[in-house]
């Protein structure tokens, strides 16, 4: 069973009527995920909260077990609304940028290849060239245009967080998240 004290992570951000409680502050980060077909790549996921700035750092490997690094996701958004509820906290965010790197020779080549796909829509990838992918489908993650608002909900405790959605869901259409998925992130000192 999960419990949140709320008093600790919930913020008031001033006194106007659009203040906004904020979420728990600092760093947080996921162990290595198995993620892929029959699991067979890896993901660590690192999330930042600071004010009502919210930022994600995702980076996939080419195995399960996070030894050789092929990709890397960079996002940042804004906290626009956040209130607390039983034990979560639901929350808005606006997003912003989404960028992508491709860390291999193997793995860009594959994203020029596979344009429509996995390519994001972009033939001329290059190694350790971040590029936008903002709006763009870079299957099978689908990246809202800026500005969209999102809904998530969060729930944790003194040491870890879960998300009911990030950092693999981003679904402009969907409500608040009813269960926390799977993926804790941990708080990094």
């Amino acid at each position: 069973m999960r419990t949140l004290s709320l008093l600790p992570f919930l913020l008031v951000a001033g006194t106007s009527a659009s203040a906004a409680p904020l979420l728990p502050q600092g760093h947080f980060k996921t162990e290595c995920l198995p993620i892929g077909k029959n699991d067979r790549h890896g993901f660590i996921a690192e999330i930042t909260i600071e004010g009502r700035d919210i930022s994600a750092f995702a980076q996939s490997y080419a195995h399960n077990d996070c030894d050789v690094p092929t990709v890397q996701v960079d996002y940042r958004g804004t906290i626009t609304a956040a209130t607390g509820k039983d034990d979560r906290v639901d929350f808005t965010q606006e997003t912003g940028r989404f960028l992508y790197t491709l860390l291999a020779d193997d793995v860009t080549a594959y994203y020029n290849a596979n344009a429509d796909t996995a390519g994001c829509g972009i033939d001329d990838w290059q190694t350790d060239a971040p590029r936008d992918v903002t709006g763009r489908t870079c299957a099978p993650n689908a990246f809202p245009e800026a500005g969209t608002v999102l809904k998530d909900s969060l729930w944790g405790n003194d040491d870890a967080i879960h998300f009911g959605r990030m950092p693999m869901v981003w679904d402009a259409a969907a409500g608040y998240p009813e269960e926390p998925s799977a993926i804790r992130f941990t708080r990094v000192e």
